[in-house]
């Protein structure tokens, strides 16, 4: 007799087909990451051949000489004298990479590429830690790694300084996770500490993350205690001791537009509201990308209306949040983390001459991405009980999103492959705009291109620029088209609007000294000399003129001090080298032409082979 086999219950059967297909998602969730990191680097592959821009660029790395001598001195000096937008980590890495590879444009875009792709897999850390959910972290992750308004963080060398300090921000993030996670472990919280002061010294837009530790811990918790907040206690303290530091002692961020003071508290007030709704509207639907965004010109006392609109816009969208029936912790979540970390540029003072910065949604953006991350799981979440037709819409729109970010980034990439390309982008969105026109001519300028930078500085003129380094750039272009006369104009008129820039006083003593208006010339480097007594090359070439005008013993004295200031400067050796041939001194002539030669100079070689045979 057969024996009869049992079929599983209904019950038996669900629960294993739950089992299977947990073990299924649990089978491709691994290659998440390797997909979105293979992903980013494609697109943003192109950036790693492109140049150089002259838009901070050339300040922060082409002509920064602190950047160029990695020793102690300067290490100290970077840690204890920065200023500005010069900021330690962020300047020791540019010199640790000039040490190495000299002014190669592709080392220091490597390194931004390198430093974006570890970003992008700490954020898939993060996002998983913190939500347990592999798709909320593979969709968080993949926006913020090809997301179209990131592009400018990547592909432009001098915002280094986001790039590293999201690196240490991200590594507090998760340190401070696995502290709230694994039993509260102290080392996990020093460790979160330890990042958040290497986050700081490469950018100070690290000082939200003290808040943003206390969101997580809202998150996890859904609540505020009194342990989470002597938790984030020594990052306060941190935050205010390096803040006090920083701002009173060195006024490390006096960059507050004079400009800008016709806004009156109204006028900021809708400042505020439309930047905050910018930055959302881009991560969805990313349009008219652009290096700058000009602030709105008021006509009469009033804005555009778009800036009237936003503030509605923005308390209607506050409404809904509490209006939520679904996801409204998640969302509030995403929301804030997105507010906190981008609140201190969204013109509350207005600062620079941007309404508003691609590269400030570097950080801000992974709340937002996580609000898309969560929708995305909800719909496709069975015991949600969404039809089939609704979870492939979403599915879809998802899809569609990547394709296009995909196409939008990689083709942004391209356009910072040089300063032209990238002020022609400028000009092509902001066609009345001085500036886009001044730059596209200073990279022509740069490129010995004359004729067109000269087109582009009499645009940017006629636009309402008056700028002295203009003028004197304008000059600069005629006098090597060989208009001498018109480029001492521009040089007289840039000295006029800034008589206090050692450097235009150099220019034009420089075009005096060609011309053989001696008198003229040594008045004007008198001048250099006397704004900036270290300057180097005026000391050169006033001992160059002395020495036109037979004025040995002076002219010795100015070429020594010009030597004493720079041991490598060549053109000083070469013009002592004369000098002492004129007093007879032919071993020493020969000893000053001879490095002349070594350091560069190649005039000094042919009196070497005259004089010295």
């Amino acid at each position: 007799m057969t024996k009869k086999i049992k079929s599983p219950s209904p019950a038996f059967q669900k629960k294993q087909i739950e089992k299977n297909s947990l073990k299924q998602e649990k089978d491709y969730t691994k290659y998440f990451l390797p997909f979105v990191l293979i992903v980013t680097a494609f697109v943003f592959l192109n950036t790693l051949h492109n140049n150089f821009v002259n838009w901070d660029d050339d300040s922060f790395i082409l002509n920064n000489p602190i950047i160029k001598h990695l020793n102690w001195i300067n290490i100290k000096n970077i840690f204890l004298n920065f200023h500005g937008t010069e900021f330690p980590l962020t300047i020791l890495s540019y010199s640790i990479e000039y040490k190495l590879f000299g002014l190669n444009p592709f080392s220091f875009h490597f390194i931004n590429y390198i430093l974006h792709l570890l970003n992008v897999l700490l954020v898939y850390i993060f996002i998983k830690r913190l939500t347990g959910n592999s798709w909320i972290a593979f969709i968080t992750s993949l926006f913020f790694g090809i997301h179209p308004m990131h592009v400018e963080t990547v592909a432009w060398i001098s915002e280094r300084k986001d790039l590293l300090y999201s690196f240490f921000f991200l590594l507090s993030l998760n340190n401070y996770c696995k502290y709230l996670f694994s039993g509260n472990k102290s080392f996990n919280l020093l460790w979160s500490f330890l990042w958040f002061l290497l986050s700081l010294l490469s950018k100070p837009a690290a000082a939200c993350l003290p808040f943003v530790l206390l969101l997580i811990y809202y998150y996890h918790n859904k609540k505020i205690t009194k342990k989470a907040i002597i938790s984030i206690l020594p990052f306060v303290g941190l935050l205010i001791l390096i803040g006090v530091y920083t701002i009173f002692l060195h006024n490390t961020f006096d960059t507050f537009n004079r400009s800008l003071l016709s806004f009156n508290f109204i006028d900021k007030l809708f400042l505020f509201s439309y930047a905050t709704i910018y930055y959302l509207v881009m991560a969805i639907v990313p349009f008219k990308l652009c290096v700058i965004h000009f602030y709105p010109e008021k006509v009469g006392a009033m804005l555009p209306l778009i800036y009237y609109i936003s503030l509605p816009v923005l308390l209607l969208l506050i409404w809904g949040i509490f209006k939520l029936k679904h996801l409204k912790h998640e969302i509030i979540f995403g929301l804030l983390f997105y507010f906190i970390t981008i609140v201190m540029v969204l013109q509350i003072v207005p600062v620079g001459i941007a309404i508003v910065s691609e590269r400030y949604s570097y950080i801000p953006y992974i709340g937002i991405f996580l609000i898309l991350g969560h929708f995305f799981s909800y719909v496709n979440d069975k015991k949600n009980s969404f039809d089939f037709e609704i979870r492939s819409l979403v599915s879809l729109s998802i899809a569609v999103l990547i394709i296009f970010y995909l196409f939008t980034s990689f083709e942004r990439g391209k356009v910072w492959k040089n300063g032209t390309a990238l002020f022609t982008d400028v000009i092509k969105k902001y066609p009345e705009q001085s500036l886009g026109w001044r730059q596209r001519g200073n990279s022509f300028l740069l490129k010995k291109e004359y004729k067109s930078a000269l087109f582009d500085f009499d645009r940017s003129i006629k636009l309402g620029c008056k700028e002295a380094g203009l003028y004197v750039n304008m000059g600069i272009a005629k006098e090597n088209l060989g208009y001498a006369k018109e480029a001492l104009s521009d040089y007289d008129t840039a000295i006029k609007i800034n008589p206090n820039s050692s450097s235009f006083w150099f220019i034009r003593g420089a075009l005096l000294y060609d011309k053989g208006e001696l008198d003229k010339a040594i008045s004007d480097f008198n001048n250099a000399i006397k704004l900036n007594p270290n300057y180097t090359e005026a000391y050169s070439n006033r001992g160059a003129v002395l020495l036109s005008m037979k004025k040995i013993d002076e002219s010795l004295k100015d070429l020594n001090k010009a030597i004493e200031l720079d041991s490598t400067y060549a053109d000083a050796y070469y013009n002592r080298g004369i000098a002492k041939y004129f007093i007879n001194d032919k071993t020493g002539a020969y000893n000053d032409w001879e490095l002349a030669n070594k350091l560069g100079n190649e005039k000094a070689l042919t009196l070497l082979r005259k004089y010295c045979k």
